[in-house]
């Protein structure tokens, strides 16, 4: 039985292109290696802000708890955020002295 030189040559041409072929689609097809990549990026974003959320969640639900029941605490935020005074508290305010002013 005789090979065919020309035949055998032409198989192995088709045979380099089909894996060109699968292997170009594998790295840059729809679903290929470039996109696995960029959807695990943005995977771990999603987790890392996720992980974010769960935190200032937990940590609004402990003001929420703190709110409800603790009396220092209320008192504290009364103080910061709307200037209110405590019973025997009184506020010293310091002024600096002008520019250029005289001390006696």
């Amino acid at each position: 039985m005789k090979k065919n030189p020309e035949g055998l040559k032409k198989k192995r041409l088709i045979l380099l292109a089909a894996v060109l072929f699968f292997g170009a689609a594998a790295v840059f097809g729809e679903k290929g290696l470039l996109e696995l990549y960029r959807v695990n990026k943005e995977l771990s974003g999603i987790l890392a802000y996720n992980k974010s959320l769960e935190k200032e969640n937990r940590e609004l639900q402990e003001k929420i708890r703190l709110l409800e029941g603790d009396r220092r605490y209320i008192g504290q935020i009364a103080r910061e955020e709307l200037g209110k005074l405590g019973r025997n508290e009184v506020i010293y305010r310091i002024e600096e002295p002008a520019a250029g002013g005289t001390r006696p």
